[in-house]
């Protein structure tokens, strides 16, 4: 079930990335485009308005020259012909001609609004913007030449606002089209990119290290496929770097084994010199001729006893020392203590005692490598030995914490200095004489914990060294 899980869950991040990819660049298109229409909408507006402004500018120059002869000679009717002439225009409001702010001809036929006559006062010649009987207009103004008389012109500006609507609806159409062109372009660059890139993390987030890693596909722009390629290379590399960790951990342990081998031959040859020198005397007995039968038997059990003694010794030395491929079996935990402390006991020359303390109910079990936690245990037994002084007590025991159960391995020796507490764990570390040790018996034995998903602790008492070696029980051994 967890492969489909794993392919929804990628699914799933490329989609979310993707997503947000398209809405990222669909809002900047967004945003650009609708700046784009504001913008523009007003450099069209003042471009209106100021066409507006240039034809009222022409048209009222044009009355003032018209007009100067007129105002000179006081011909009205000529000045009125010209007003009404230039107010039929659609784009004019108004048109009138002061002298002095008395009206003398104007298109208001029933009268030039007083408000509109003051307006210009102390205001000069600039375009001004009014509102005059519901129009909105730009009034403007030209002084006729030779005389104290001025030509007032008003433009529409109503006809602006619905020629703005049209020119933004116009703009707006074409900004939508390219909005929605740019949205859609902005979702395919974005599916282009996170899909890559979702495979990517998916490989990242999958990768197990202890297996060779299959390369994800190399697709996408330049930059995608030399991301791809470099993702996978980082695999690869984690991959070698496992198995040179592994063949190195793998040199450390058969090093330990190797050192620990050599304090055991020790007691291991003693073990066997009793044995043989049994065998020997019962030879030498059955030699003689004149044995009785029942001797015979008894001598020919005796060896029998003695070789079966010499091979449990040899069969227990050589399955330690031997080098194969980890193998995990659901193994009883009193059992490999027991085991480890055979292999101990019979080096024991100063008079020391072992005290295996079984698991009294005999349920404590734990699926693991039994050669490599027996070989973590002969260490941490040997160090013990070696720290405890002539008719001390090594005590082996059992115990359990927090859903972990550990082999605890107590000395009587003189403890541990603070000082060194740090590094006794440190590959080469060791407090034993030139010779004695290779410091990495505590190193390798850190590391079986860990690859067993357990952990090793110490304890300082006021006297000696507890150690523990804590490993999960076989319901929940990784």
């Amino acid at each position: 079930m967890s492969a489909p899980t794993g392919r929804v869950v990628r699914v799933h991040a490329w989609r979310r990335l993707w997503l947000k990819l398209a809405l990222f660049g669909a809002l900047g298109v967004v945003i650009t485009h609708a700046v784009h229409l504001v913008v523009a909408n007003t450099i069209s507006a003042r471009a209106l308005e100021d066409q507006v402004s240039q034809h009222g500018r022409t048209m009222v120059d044009l009355v003032a020259r018209r007009s100067a002869d007129d105002v000179l000679t006081r011909h009205v009717m000529e000045l009125q012909d010209l007003v009404d002439a230039i107010a039929a225009d659609p784009a004019v409001a108004y048109c009138f001609i002061l002298d002095r702010e008395q009206v003398v001809a104007s298109s208001f036929h029933d009268g030039t609004p007083a408000a509109l006559v003051r307006l210009r006062r102390g205001r000069g010649s600039v375009p001004l913007v009014v509102q005059v009987r519901d129009h909105r207009t730009l009034d403007l103004v030209r002084a006729i030449a030779s005389t104290s008389a001025e030509v007032r012109l008003g433009m529409k500006l109503d006809a602006l606002p619905p020629v703005r609507r049209r020119l933004s609806l116009s703009l707006g159409s074409i900004a939508i089209v390219v909005i929605a062109g740019g949205v859609l372009a902005a979702f395919a660059v974005g599916r282009r990119i996170s899909r890559p890139v979702g495979d990517m993390v998916h490989a990242l987030q999958t990768t197990d290290p202890t297996r060779a890693p299959t390369p994800i596909a190399i697709r996408g722009t330049d930059e995608i496929a030399l991301l791809a390629q470099e993702v996978n290379t980082t695999r690869e590399r984690l991959h070698d770097a496992h198995l040179e960790h592994e063949q190195a951990r793998r040199s450390q342990l058969q090093t330990e084994k190797l050192a620990s081998l050599g304090q055991l031959v020790a007691g291991v040859a003693h073990e066997i010199n009793n044995p043989l020198a049994g065998l020997k005397n019962c030879q030498r007995r059955l030699l003689r001729e004149d044995l009785p039968p029942e001797k015979r038997r008894e001598y020919l059990a005796l060896m029998s006893e003695g070789l079966d003694r010499v091979e449990a010794v040899v069969g227990g030395l050589l399955d330690f020392a031997r080098v194969r491929a980890p193998r995990r079996t659901k193994v009883a935990l009193a059992e490999l203590a027991r085991v480890a402390a055979s292999l101990v006991r019979p080096g024991l020359t100063r008079g020391q005692e072992l005290v295996v303390r079984d698991d009294p109910a005999g349920r404590i079990e734990v699926e693991v490598d039994a050669a490599q936690v027996s070989q973590a245990l002969v260490n941490l037994i040997l160090n013990a030995v070696y720290a405890t002084p002539d008719g001390g007590i090594v005590e082996i025991g059992l115990r359990e914490r927090n859903g972990m159960v550990g082999v605890v391995v107590r000395d009587q020796g003189p403890g541990i200095p603070e000082e060194i507490r740090s590094q006794i764990e440190d590959p080469f570390f060791t407090t034993k004489p030139e010779g004695e040790g290779t410091g990495l018996g505590l190193s390798v034995t850190r590391g079986i914990a860990v690859a067993h998903g357990g952990d090793l602790t110490y304890e300082f008492p006021e006297r000696g060294t507890v150690v523990t070696l804590w490993l999960l029980p076989a319901a929940v051994s990784p």
